[in-house]
C-alpha cells in the first residue's frame, strides 16, 4: 500500500473499535442465551478445553503470527516478498500441520487424555485447531498490510456466524460443550477457506523453492520467544481454570469462574483489542521509518484519550457492573457476577498500563517479554496453590489481580526508557474527579429507587453523559479538538 494511501492510526482505531463493538454485540446476543442453556458443568468443560486449545494453538504456530507482522517487507521487491511468503507463512504452517497430527496421536494413545474426550468433545475441539491457526496467519498478513477494514470484516463475520451456529446447535441439537465445538468447527472451516482464496488472489508467493535458512531462522529467533510469551500470557489468564479443576475436582467451580471471566475478557477487548491492534501495526511502520519520536508522540495522544475511557469504564463497573452482568446472564449465574466485575477491572487497568510501558516489541526483545509473562504466570500458579484452597473461586480472582499487578510493576523497570509514557497529569486529574462525581451521584441518589437492572443501567448512562462526558469535553480543549478534528476529517471523506 502506498504511503499516501495509508489510513492514519485514528482510522484504524475507529475501524477496530467498530469491529470490537459488533463482536461484543454478538457476545451480548449469544451470552444470555448460552448462559441459560448450558449449566455450570458444561461451562466448566468449555473453560478447561478452551484453555488447553489456546496453549496448543500457541505452540503449533511457532510464533509465526508475530513474525508475519514484524517482518513484513515494507521495503523490498518481489524477492523479499517471495522469501516472506515461504519462510513466514508456508513453512510455519506446514510445521503446524505436523504438530497437529502428532497431537491427535497423543490424544488417542494417552489414557489420561483420552478420559477427557467426553463423548468426542476433545476430538472435535482438536479438529478446530488447524483452521484456527491458518486464520490467525492470514489475518496477520492483513494486519501487516494495514488492511484494517478486512481484518474487521473477518473478525465480525466469524463472531456472528459463530454465534448463530452455536446457538442453533446448542438449542436444537445438543446442549453440551460438544455442540459448541461442532458449531465452531463448521464456522472456522468456512472462514479458513475464504481466507485461502483471498491470500491466493493477493498474490503473495509461497513456494518451497524460496525457503531461506537465514530468513527462517531470523523469524523463529523473533517469533519463538514470543510464542513462549504467548503461552505464558495464556497461562496467566487461563491457569486459574485448570487449577480450579485440579484443586477442587469440580467442573462446576470452573464454570462459575469461566462465565464471569469470559464476559470480562469480552468487555476489556472491546476497548483494548481495537486500540492495541491499531497502535501496534502503525507503530511498527513509524519506528522503522520515522523513529522513536514519532512512536512516542502517537502513544501520548492515545493515552490522553484512553485515560478518560478507562476511568469511565471503571466507574461503570463499580456502580452498575453487577446489574449489567445479571441482565445478560440471568440470576441463575449470579455467583459469577463478582468475578466478572473484579476481573474486568483488572483487565481494563492492565490494558492502560501495558500501553504506557510498551516498546519492547519494537526493539525485538522477545526474550524479555517472555521472561516478564512467564514470571507472572508462575507467580499466579503459586498464588493459586495458596488462595484457591482457602477462598475457592474467589482465590483464583485474587491471584489474577496480584499477578497482573506484579507484571505491570516489573514492566515499568524493564521497558525502553525513551518510550515510557504516562497519561498527562491534567487529563488524569479531570477524569478521576469527574469519575468521583459520577460515583457520588450514583451512591447518594440511590438510583432514585429503581430496582430493575435495565433501569439502573439507563440512569447510570444518563449520569455518565451529564456529569462525565460533557464536562470532560468542556474542560479538555485537546480532547475536544482531537475528536472534532477526527469528525471533520471523516465527514470530508464522504462529502
Amino acid at each position: 500500500m502506498a504511503e499516501a494511501a495509508r489510513p492514519g492510526i485514528a482510522t484504524h482505531f475507529m475501524r477496530y473499535t467498530i469491529g470490537s463493538v459488533l463482536v461484543m454485540v454478538a457476545g451480548f446476543v449469544s451470552f444470555p442465551i448460552m448462559a441459560r442453556l448450558l449449566d455450570y458443568t458444561q461451562y466448566g468443560l468449555l473453560g478447561v478445553f478452551d484453555s488447553a486449545l489456546l496453549i496448543l494453538a500457541a505452540v503449533f504456530k511457532f510464533g509465526s503470527q508475530h513474525s508475519i507482522l514484524r517482518f513484513y517487507p515494507h521495503r523490498g521487491g518481489e524477492g523479499a516478498l517471495a522469501r516472506y511468503g515461504a519462510n513466514f507463512i508456508l513453512l510455519p504452517f506446514l510445521g503446524s500441520c505436523v504438530l497437529w497430527l502428532l497431537a491427535l496421536v497423543v490424544f488417542a494413545a494417552v489414557p489420561r487424555l483420552a478420559a477427557y474426550a467426553h463423548d468426542a468433545t476433545g476430538w472435535v475441539a482438536l479438529l478446530t485447531l488447524l483452521p484456527v491457526i491458518w486464520i490467525s496467519s492470514v489475518t496477520r498478513v492483513m494486519m501487516a498490510e494495514e488492511r484494517s477494514e478486512l481484518n474487521v470484516m473477518v473478525d465480525v463475520s466469524q463472531r456472528w456466524l459463530g454465534a448463530f451456529a452455536i446457538i442453533g446447535v446448542v438449542y436444537f441439537v445438543s446442549r453440551t460443550a460438544l455442540g459448541v465445538y461442532v458449531a465452531r468447527l463448521g464456522v472456522s472451516l468456512l472462514i479458513a477457506a475464504l481466507l485461502t482464496v483471498w491470500l491466493w488472489r493477493r498474490g503473495i508467493p509461497m513456494h518451497w523453492r524460496d525457503r531461506d535458512r537465514a530468513t527462517l531462522w531470523a523469524g523463529m529467533r523473533y517469533g519463538v520467544p514470543l510464542m513462549a510469551n504467548e503461552i505464558s500470557a495464556i497461562a496467566l489468564m487461563s491457569v486459574d481454570r485448570l487449577m480450579l479443576e485440579g484443586l477442587t475436582g469440580s467442573f462446576m467451580q470452573v464454570g462459575i469462574y469461566t462465565v464471569g471471566s469470559s464476559l470480562a475478557v469480552q468487555v476489556s477487548n472491546m476497548l483494548h483489542s481495537a486500540l492495541n491492534t491499531a497502535y501496534f501495526q502503525v507503530s511498527v511502520r513509524q519506528f522503522e521509518i520515522d523513529g522513536v519520536a514519532a512512536v512516542l508522540h502517537t502513544k501520548r495522544r492515545i493515552l490522553h484519550f484512553l485515560v478518560y475511557t478507562v476511568v469511565a469504564m471503571l466507574v461503570g463497573l463499580v456502580t452498575v457492573g453487577n446489574d449489567a452482568f445479571l441482565l445478560l446472564s440471568g440470576h441463575s449465574k449470579a455467583e459469577s457476577a463478582p468475578i466478572f466485575v473484579l476481573l474486568c477491572i483488572n483487565f481494563v487497568l492492565n490494558g492502560l498500563l501495558g500501553l504506557c510501558t510498551s516498546g519492547l516489541e519494537l526493539y525485538k526483545r522477545s526474550l524479555v517479554l517472555f521472561g516478564l509473562t512467564i514470571g507472572s504466570a508462575l507467580f499466579n500458579v503459586v498464588l493459586n496453590l495458596v488462595l484457591i484452597p482457602r477462598f475457592g473461586v474467589m482465590g483464583a480472582v485474587y491471584a489474577t489481580f496480584a499477578s497482573y499487578l506484579a507484571l505491570n510493576l516489573v514492566r515499568w523497570f524493564v521497558a525502553p526508557r525513551e518510550l515510557l509514557a504516562w497519561p498527562g497529569l491534567r487529563p488524569t486529574l479531570v477524569a478521576c474527579v469527574l469519575g468521583l462525581v459520577v460515583w457520588l451521584a450514583v451512591h447518594y441518589s440511590g438510583m432514585f429507587g429503581v430496582a430493575s437492572h435495565l433501569g439502573r443501567l439507563v440512569i447510570a448512562a444518563v449520569l455518565m453523559m451529564a456529569l462525565y462526558v460533557l464536562p470532560a469535553l468542556a474542560l479538555d480543549r485537546f480532547l475536544r479538538e482531537m475528536l472534532v478534528g477526527y469528525w471533520n476529517k471523516q465527514r470530508a471523506r464522504f462529502i
